[in-house]
């Protein structure tokens, strides 16, 4: 079976998202993590097949034990051995996945295709604010100045239908809408790119899928599906140029 997804490329980065694909893979569909219904095999069997149809080696699929913090690590082929919550790597081969069902992923690479980075920025990643921390730390490891950089941000819930408390809506001014009943609506994407601008990136190099993960059901959502909700992997990777030509 192929894995539905969306499937972008800059040269020999390879960036994107997988879909939902409801009634395959597994009782949730493709996801990236196991469940009470989903087994470890399910979720390797996915994961390995992501790897593949993207041209990477099974082995060098990297995730993270995310927690909604601010932490990122560098990696090279093995997952991090503490909790993180944003991936970097500069090793071609090495495909980073981030899980998401309404957060926000946001997938970095620089223009000469050399380091790839991708961050997990759900409301708690924004206020805390880990693309800016993963910018900075780019520039500082690697030396890439942050204009250098593309930034992708994934389909997430969006701000016509992403419904927060005050507590949440009073860290974010400038994103939010009032509704009724001390209630309003988050639109995380327009947080996360004033960040991306603030951290010096230039506005033509952010893009994304503007596609509400509540709303369409092509993607998992845990605020639409709750506790049935599977994960996408949010996937970049820079695909060694011996391979770039069998994708």
């Amino acid at each position: 079976m192929t894995v539905e997804m969306l499937h972008y490329r800059d040269g020999s980065v390879h960036y994107g998202i997988t879909l939902r694909n409801a009634g395959r893979w597994s009782p949730r569909g493709w996801t990236l993590q196991p469940a009470p219904d989903v087994s470890i095999e399910h979720v390797r069997n996915a994961r390995d097949a992501l790897a593949r149809q993207l041209g990477f080696d099974e082995n060098a699929l990297v995730t993270a034990n995310q927690v909604h913090g601010s932490t990122i690590a560098i990696v090279d082929r093995h997952p991090p051995s503490e909790p993180a919550d944003g991936l970097i790597t500069a090793r071609p081969g090495v495909l980073l996945c981030i899980s998401v069902a309404d957060c926000c992923a946001v997938l970095l690479w620089d223009l000469q295709k050399t380091i790839v980075a991708a961050l997990h920025s759900g409301w708690r990643g924004t206020a805390v604010g880990i693309v800016q921390r993963g910018v900075q730390l780019i520039e500082q490891v690697f030396g890439i100045p942050p204009a250098q950089l593309r930034a992708w941000l994934s389909p997430c819930a969006s701000g016509k239908r992403y419904v927060v408390g005050r507590d949440v809506a009073q860290l974010f001014p400038n994103s939010i809408s009032p509704l009724s009943d001390g209630k309003f609506l988050f639109d995380n994407a327009a947080e996360i790119r004033r960040q991306l601008l603030s951290s010096g990136l230039r506005e033509d190099n952010i893009t994304g899928a503007e596609y509400c993960t509540i709303s369409d059901e092509r993607f998992h959502s845990y605020r639409r599906d709750g506790a049935h909700a599977g994960r996408m992997a949010a996937f970049i990777g820079i695909l060694p140029q011996s391979n770039n030509s069998t994708v």
